[in-house]
């Protein structure tokens, strides 16, 4: 049994009411499928919704379940049932643009399944990114799903060292737990063959959603700037910012210090 998914077999066969309740069936996809695949607080809400009004497109569509099956295919190393879920999802959903941070964890499947498949990878500096992603953790309650997708990626960094008794207090992971998936996030573009891959800054999304819309094949060009900004943190914590400075730039530099300098060499 996967943990929220009472019957997996069963379960594919709600797909009808389910995409009629959600409105995702769109018409025929033209040319090959776009997958978002930045890490979580880095624009994918944007890319996913950002030409929805001309194509289908979606952003975390089935979120949960492909969560609960990722996690299940890590501990039995089995990848039939998601598998099976995902090229009944692709043919139901119909999406031209899918976009999700647990797309990362699929690339291989849709390079498998889905061959030519065109990739948007969005990134973020992870100084801006980890305080991004700390405000959006303490300002929201998570469901079961990501709560084990939380200590799937981020548990693995260890104890908390005195600097961040701040962060322990508040239920937080470590910075080194953090930054290890930033990081994994970040190689990840690197299994993408360069001709169908784009690697946009969260900062250029609006500016650059042109240049993405042609990448993608969608016409009309440029979206909106309402449509090309989407899920933006309301309000900030300053949590990170109450943790001393010079020791999370030191973590950054350790854990970061080659990607960093790769894709943010002019960051400030």
């Amino acid at each position: 049994m996967i943990p929220g998914i009472d019957n997996p077999v069963l379960f594919e066969f709600n797909w009808a009411a389910s995409a009629a309740r959600a409105r995702l069936l769109g018409p025929h996809r033209k040319g090959p499928r776009v997958f978002g695949v930045g890490a979580a607080k880095t624009g994918t809400h944007s890319i996913g919704q950002m030409f929805d009004d001309r194509v289908a497109s979606a952003h975390e569509v089935d979120v949960e379940t492909l969560i609960y099956l990722h996690l299940h295919r890590e501990k039995t190393g089995k990848s039939e049932t998601l598998w099976r879920f995902l090229k009944r999802r692709d043919a139901v959903r119909n999406l031209k643009i899918d976009a999700s941070h647990i797309n990362l964890y699929l690339i291989d499947d849709f390079e498998a399944l889905f061959p030519g498949s065109l990739y948007v990878m969005t990134i973020r500096h992870p100084f801006d990114w980890l305080r991004s992603f700390i405000d959006d953790s303490l300002r929201r309650d998570a469901s079961d799903a990501f709560m084990r997708f939380r200590d799937y990626r981020f548990a693995r960094g260890g104890v908390h060292p005195p600097e961040e008794t701040l962060l322990k207090d508040r239920g937080l992971f470590t910075v080194a737990g953090y930054l290890d998936y930033w990081c994994a996030a970040m190689r990840a573009v690197e299994r993408i063959p360069k001709d169908r891959r784009l690697v946009v800054r969260t900062d250029d999304i609006s500016t650059r959603s042109a240049d993405i819309a042609e990448f993608c094949g969608v016409a009309g060009g440029a979206a909106p700037s309402d449509r090309s900004k989407a899920y933006v943190n309301p309000e900030r914590s300053g949590v990170l910012h109450q943790l001393p400075r010079a020791y999370v730039d030191a973590m950054i530099a350790e854990k970061c210090g080659e990607l960093v300098q790769n894709y943010f060499p002019k960051h400030e």
